[in-house]
């Protein structure tokens, strides 16, 4: 029932609708969650070294030394926000992207609260001689920073783990893990860990950056208006709307998307990279009176119909959409400058992602939903269960089985590979072309939707606005 996110008081209700008698009672039930507990983490242990075994050699095929490996890290918590009480880091190969090591932080210990108002008695330094060592609690400091403690974790054990050091570390840049590994130095001096990033959440720093200018672009719009208004004492008329392209949210998204196709499509140089993001920024101001599409790629191929007719001979024919707005190229200018410095793209070299670690993160979620409080113990079973079916698959289940002692039947076979098979036909049939395209159409279709709306209403929803 574990395996389907229901805890004890689930099993008793199912059990109590389908008249099979009153459910376990809670020494029962614990006694289960233990054996559980023994038979995942002896099969997790060879899952995770068979892992970093076909890890160190795909790296060495790549041409770099083999046990320096190139490692994703992140974390995930059972509760948004930085309130939470659990969370799972997790670090996965570049090449085999499979699990390589995974930890489980809890700040709470449930036996620890309930002697939390006897610490100065001797019953309590009899309680806490015997159960220090097996206190649930292994992080006392905010939720945010057991990723950054995970991380650095896991980096100090691999060498003990896997035989194997973590040269470069794929990170997201939301926390400050990657600073604490700088200052701790877990290899020692001679040995600097490198970092590269997520190009998917790179890609997202155009967004958010252009959305916060198109914030300081209103208010300074509002100011002028003001200015206007005082200055002619009088009402100001309704200005008509400018002729040229604003920032609207549809065009932030595609400049946000172009900024990542631009690095994606150039993973071996900055140069190449750099070049192409700001085709982009110029191909959109261009006008029929100064094009500016010497960065754009040249040829009838190309996505820049300027360049698709000078290929045809047929410029005379095309005219310019409407460039940028003279204040949106002034506040998008600066932006481009700073997400194209050679010190952020040279890190985006290798088309490097996190998606494994979020794709691994959405299995434990899975299984211990996060509106249900669990312990520490239910989510150490749930992470490492999850990772022996991230890199081998649903059959892993049946080696878990086996060794708690379960009796393997031929529909349990039959279901574990019907699993894993649906699990490759569904990840191969999304990887395709045809269903990215889709995907980025529908989400633009949605935004440009959402985009309509808000200009036909008005804003309807924020904090204070019936007042």
């Amino acid at each position: 029932m574990r395996l389907i996110g229901v805890g004890l008081q689930g099993i008793n209700n199912f059990c109590g609708l389908m008249d099979l008698g009153a459910g376990f009672n809670i020494s029962t039930y614990y006694n289960c969650i233990d054996n559980i507990k023994v038979a995942v983490d002896a099969v997790f242990k060879v899952v995770l070294n068979k892992a970093a075994g076909e890890e160190k050699d795909k790296n060495k095929e790549a041409g770099n030394i083999e046990n320096e490996l190139c490692i994703s890290g992140d974390g995930s918590w059972s509760k948004r926000g930085f309130t939470s009480r659990l969370g799972i880091v997790s670090l996965i190969g570049k090449y085999s992207n499979k699990i390589l090591d995974v930890v489980v932080k809890s700040s709470f210990c449930k036996a620890c609260v309930m002697w939390k108002g006897n610490t100065n008695t001797v019953e309590y330094e009899a309680f806490y001689d015997a159960h220090n060592e097996n206190c649930m609690a292994n992080h006392e400091e905010s939720a945010g920073k057991m990723e950054v403690d995970g991380v650095l974790e896991m980096f100090l054990r691999s060498e003990d783990l896997h035989n194997a050091r973590y040269r470069y570390y794929i990170g997201d840049g939301d926390t400050k893990t990657f600073k604490a590994l700088l200052d701790k130095q877990p290899y020692g001096e001679e040995f600097i860990v490198k970092r590269k990033e997520c190009v998917l959440h790179v890609k997202k720093r155009m967004y958010r950056r252009a959305k916060e200018a198109k914030k300081s672009l209103t208010q300074r719009k509002k100011e002028k208006q003001k200015d206007a208004q005082a200055s002619t004492k009088t009402k100001s008329k309704i200005q008509p709307k400018s002729k040229k392209m604003q920032l609207t949210n549809k065009l932030m998204q595609d400049l946000s998307l172009y900024y990542g196709l631009a690095i994606r499509r150039h993973t071996d140089s900055v140069e190449n990279m750099k070049k192409e993001i700001w085709a982009t920024f110029f191909h959109k101001i261009s006008t029929d009176e100064e094009p500016q599409h010497l960065h754009c790629p040249a040829g009838a191929e190309s996505w820049c119909k300027w360049r698709q007719h000078e290929a045809a001979g047929t410029l005379c024919d095309f005219t310019h959409p409407p460039p940028l707005d003279d204040d949106v190229q002034e506040v998008l200018r600066p932006i481009y400058e700073e997400l194209t410095a050679d010190e952020l793209l040279e890190r985006c070299l290798g088309n490097n992602t996190q998606n494994n670690n979020e794709s691994f993160n959405a299995c434990v979620w899975h299984l211990v939903p996060k509106h249900i409080f669990t312990g520490r113990i239910i989510l150490e079973i749930a992470a490492y269960t999850s990772a022996c079916v991230f890199n081998e698959g649903f059959c892993t289940l049946l080696k878990i089985m086996e060794v708690m002692g379960v009796t393997i039947g031929s529909a349990v076979v039959q279901l574990a590979h019907k699993q894993d098979g649906q699990r490759i036909a569904q990840a191969n049939r999304r990887s395709t072309d045809a269903s990215k395209e889709s995907r980025m159409a529908r989400r633009e279709e949605r935004a440009l939707e959402n985009e309509t709306y808000k200009e036909s209403e008005g804003i309807l929803y924020s904090a204070g606005i019936a007042d």
